[in-house]
C-alpha cells in the first residue's frame, strides 16, 4: 500500500507540474498581450514630434513653412506635415495652415502647435512677427576648442543686427545645427557637445540670416 500511495502521489505530482506549466505558459501570454496593448506603443502611433525650424522670425504678410517630424512606437521617424493637427494661438498675430505654413499676421509673438492625430503627443515652436528684419547673426566665441577626453562643452551665443541698426540676443531662439554630428552636436539652445576629434561649423539661424563659426574638437 504504502508503494501504490506513492506511485500513485507521484503520478499526480506529475500532472500538477505540467498543469503548472500550462498555467503559467498562459497567464505570461495574456500579460503579455496586455502589456502590448497598454504600455507598447504600436508601430503607427506617435510617440514624439520635433519641428522644424524650431522657431521663426517672420514680418507681416511674410512666410515660414514649417515641417513635422514624428517618432513613431517602433522608434522609426517619418514626415508627418500634412498628418498633424496645426494651430496658432493667437492667431491674429501669426496664422497657420492645415500643411504647417506659418503666416505673420501682425506685431507680436504667437506659439505654434502641431499635434498628433492619433495620440496626445504635440510640439510647439515660437514665432516672432516684427517690422523689423535680421540683416546678420553673430556667434560667439568664435572658433572655440572642447576636450573630447575631458568631455568638455561650449555654450555659444546668438546675437542678431536689426535692419534699424539694433542688436538683440536671439540664443534661444535661433536654430542651432552642426555640420557634422559625428563630430559634435549642438542643442536647440547653443550648447554644443563633442562626439569625436575633428572640426564642424556651427551656425545659428533665424529670419532668414545664418550665422557661423567653427569648432574644433580635441582629445
Amino acid at each position: 500500500m504504502i508503494l501504490t500511495f506513492g506511485t500513485i502521489g507521484t503520478t499526480n505530482m506529475q500532472r500538477l507540474t505540467r498543469c503548472g506549466r500550462v498555467a503559467v505558459g498562459v497567464l505570461t501570454a495574456l500579460l503579455l498581450s496586455s502589456c502590448g496593448g497598454g504600455f507598447f506603443p504600436s508601430s503607427t502611433e506617435i510617440t514624439a514630434i520635433t519641428l522644424s525650424p524650431t522657431s521663426a522670425y517672420l514680418t507681416p504678410t511674410t512666410t515660414q513653412q514649417f515641417t513635422a517630424t514624428a517618432t513613431f512606437g517602433n522608434n522609426t521617424q517619418g514626415n508627418v506635415t500634412t498628418q498633424v493637427t496645426w494651430t496658432s494661438s493667437p492667431p491674429s498675430i501669426a496664422s497657420v495652415n492645415s500643411s504647417g505654413l506659418v503666416s505673420g499676421v501682425a506685431l507680436g509673438t504667437a506659439t505654434i502647435t502641431a499635434k498628433s492625430n492619433n495620440s496626445s503627443v504635440i510640439a510647439t515652436a515660437p514665432v516672432t512677427v516684427s517690422s523689423k528684419t535680421i540683416t546678420s547673426i553673430a556667434i560667439s566665441p568664435t572658433d572655440p576648442s572642447i576636450s573630447l577626453s575631458l568631455d568638455q562643452q561650449q555654450q555659444f551665443t546668438a546675437t542678431a543686427t536689426y535692419s534699424d541698426g539694433t542688436m538683440g540676443n536671439i540664443t534661444t531662439s535661433a536654430t542651432w545645427t552642426s555640420s557634422t554630428t559625428t563630430v559634435a552636436t549642438i542643442s536647440s539652445t547653443g550648447l554644443a557637445s563633442p562626439v569625436s576629434i575633428g572640426s564642424v561649423t556651427i551656425s545659428a539661424s533665424l529670419g532668414g540670416a545664418v550665422g557661423d563659426t567653427s569648432l574644433t574638437v580635441t582629445q
